[in-house]
């Protein structure tokens, strides 16, 4: 009788339990496997012939507005002098590309794995004009949260990471340093690869903060990559440095971003080489609304796998949170 009980007991459980799984994974999905066919690229983000390079340009940072001198007298703890020296940092002097930061914010974003919507993502931004924290936390059922940060400062050619590390769930970080001179060129160090050392060019960037690139670019000059620029960047990820081709398709007035309405976006693709395997698909939509800030990011795993952030709130943040 008590044998009887207990397997009761047993197919009552594994009932239970495999009811729970069922609907956990009709809700959520399987966090570590996907069903959809893998990604075909379009014709026109297939590179099949090399792409001339340009080397990197030098930035020119904007300034602060000056101020009436109405306005100098009136504020508190201030003065003339201290006014004339405050911008965004970096090099005022140097001749170059136009170049704005956008202003520190913490952004929220709906994220959707495989078109499922999760708990909300968020990326801090928080630059003082010379340094910068990007800080990227996207939700994950089962595996726990996709963590992203990358610091660094600001130089002669913008945004220049020094450190960029992720982690999944409770996984061991993985980082990647970018060991720089003064002239913005050295070697990588990724923690997964301890003997590549690649070259690092000027300019290079990591997987989140070559979007603020773009951004502060467009801060400058809102007219530069007009649609079919094609713009090359060298970008590292965790254990690999590439040269990655964005194609823009230039300013337009479109719904891409749902929380927005019509607003005006641009929206740059990752390009892919004819003969080189599928590694991921990268579509990014800067906002005008959002000072050139992502309004929305897609990314597709070679696995077909489709994660998105798309906008839903904006709140600013002090710079003074750098060191905090």
């Amino acid at each position: 009788m008590h044998l009887v009980r207990m397997k009761s007991l047993q197919i009552i459980f594994i009932t239970l339990l495999l009811s729970l799984i069922g609907h956990l994974i009709l809700f959520f999905g399987i966090p570590f496997l996907s069903f959809n066919s893998p990604p075909v690229v379009p014709d026109d983000l297939i590179i099949r012939t090399d792409l001339k390079t340009e080397p990197p340009k030098k930035i020119q940072m904007a300034k602060a507005p000056k101020k009436s001198p109405k306005q100098m007298i009136s504020d508190t703890g201030g003065s003339a002098k201290a006014e004339q020296n405050e911008g965004q940092g970096g090099a005022f002097d140097q001749a170059g590309v136009a170049f704005k930061l956008p202003e520190s914010a913490i952004i929220y974003y709906d994220a959707y794995v495989d078109g499922q919507q999760y708990q909300t993502g968020e990326i801090d931004w928080i630059n003082d004009g010379n340094n910068y924290r990007l800080h990227i936390t996207i939700p994950y059922a089962f595996i726990g949260p996709f963590v992203f940060e990358s610091k660094g400062t600001i130089d002669a050619y913008g945004i220049s990471p020094s450190i960029y590390w992720t982690q999944r769930g409770t996984r061991n970080p993985r980082y990647s340093r970018f060991d720089r001179n003064e002239k913005g060129e050295g070697e990588m160090y990724f923690s997964e690869k301890p003997e590549y050392k690649p070259t690092i060019l000027p300019g290079s960037q990591d997987r989140f903060s070559l979007m603020f690139q773009f951004a502060s670019l467009l801060n400058g000059d809102s007219k530069v990559d007009d649609a079919g620029t094609i713009r090359s960047i060298p970008v590292a990820d965790y254990n690999t440095l590439e040269m990655w081709q964005f194609k823009s398709y230039g300013e337009q007035l479109s719904e891409d971003v749902p929380s927005l309405g019509k607003s005006i976006n641009r929206h740059y693709a990752l390009m892919q080489r004819e003969n080189d395997p599928y590694k991921r698909q990268v579509d990014i939509w800067l906002s005008k609304d959002l000072e050139w800030l992502p309004g929305r990011i897609r990314s597709q795993e070679a696995n077909g796998r489709i994660v998105e952030l798309v906008f839903k709130q904006k709140n600013p943040i002090a710079s003074s949170a750098l060191t905090n």
